[in-house]
């Protein structure tokens, strides 16, 4: 995992799987910079003669492939799984999930394009809680709660890229709106302003931010201290898997008797006994699961599953020792 600065934007690079082939393997770990050539990446992998293999990665984009956008309101959703077929069609193993900071795009900003129309952009990563309305007409964001809809996508949507074989690279911010499309001939001045979540008229949490007027906000800029707290939040939400500070021993939650766990929340059970199930007692909700296993400290399976208040019985499905990540999606 690195981070990289391209194209004004900033991107969190969460590269995750091997080059593609006619059937494509799943991801075999992230890419490191290749020892001897520094031009290309190496996922781990050794050919024949023991020496690391290069990654060369090329791929296609589009704009919408993690925020929707559209004329309607709610946009229409992206087909991701076609995508996904048109990729690998053309043996492509690259691709970048592209953030849109506002919940609009007034197309006339592309106006050597000959658009002329504007996009409506949503989900957020920032809840639409309110009171009250921002400038669009819907609840105003709560800066300080996350939209749980745009991070299970992001995580599902680079999942099923790395099942076959594609990397992702996941952009954190986008910038060009604020910066360059803002003011843009054919526009009206201050579109993106308007229609960006940090705008004060826009969320609930009173944001006082250097340099702004009705048209234009520095929200990328380390003189509003106020601004890069949430953005830090944000941050460490997109990196960090576990909280860990939440997280303490309950063996009493597990019969297999280790256990950590923020309990309604997230639980890391681990089964030291081969081929023998286990129950966990669990607070009712739509849980996210992950089998690991820590001999080879790969991931073995993964889905999502509903439970009820009570204890749920689990089976491993690998040889070994086993591991369970539960962490809850709604």
């Amino acid at each position: 995992m690195y981070v990289t600065r391209t194209m004004a934007c900033i991107c969190l690079a969460a590269v995750i799987g091997p080059a593609v082939t006619a059937q494509a393997d799943p991801a075999q770990g992230p890419l490191r910079i290749h020892p001897a050539n520094p031009r290309y990446f190496t996922d781990g992998t050794k050919g024949p003669d023991g020496s690391l293999r290069a990654v060369y990665l090329t791929g296609a984009h589009t704009w919408n492939n993690l925020v929707d956008m559209g004329r309607s309101d709610p946009p229409e959703p992206f087909d991701f799984p076609a995508y996904l077929d048109f990729l690998e069609r053309h043996h492509h193993n690259f691709i970048r999930l592209w953030a849109w900071d506002s919940t609009a795009w007034d197309t006339r900003a592309n106006g050597a394009l000959g658009k002329d129309f504007i996009h409506k952009a949503a989900p957020q990563p920032w809840a639409r809680t309110g009171p009250g309305n921002a400038l669009d007409g819907k609840p105003r964001f709560d800066l300080t709660k996350f939209e749980p809809e745009y991070f299970e996508r992001l995580r599902s949507r680079v999942e099923a890229a790395g099942q076959r074989g594609i990397y992702v690279s996941v952009m954190l911010f986008e910038g060009w709106g604020l910066m360059h499309g803002n003011r843009r001939q054919n526009t009206e001045d201050g579109w993106a302003w308007r229609s960006h979540p940090f705008n004060p008229a826009n969320n609930v949490n009173n944001l006082s931010i250097e340099g702004s007027d009705a048209f234009s906000g520095r929200v990328h800029s380390l003189r509003n201290p106020e601004t890069n707290k949430l953005q830090a939040a944000y941050l460490r939400k997109m990196a960090d898997r576990m909280n860990l500070a939440r997280m303490t021993p309950r063996n009493d939650l597990a019969s297999t008797t280790y256990c950590l766990a923020n309990p309604g929340r997230e639980y890391l059970v681990y089964q030291p006994r081969e081929n023998e199930g286990f129950s966990i007692e669990l607070i009712a909700g739509t849980y996210r699961f992950e089998w690991l296993d820590p001999t080879e400290g790969t991931t073995v399976d993964r889905g999502q599953i509903e439970v009820s208040d009570g204890y749920r019985r689990f089976e491993a499905s690998q040889k070994g020792d086993a591991v369970l990540y539960l962490k809850r999606v709604d």
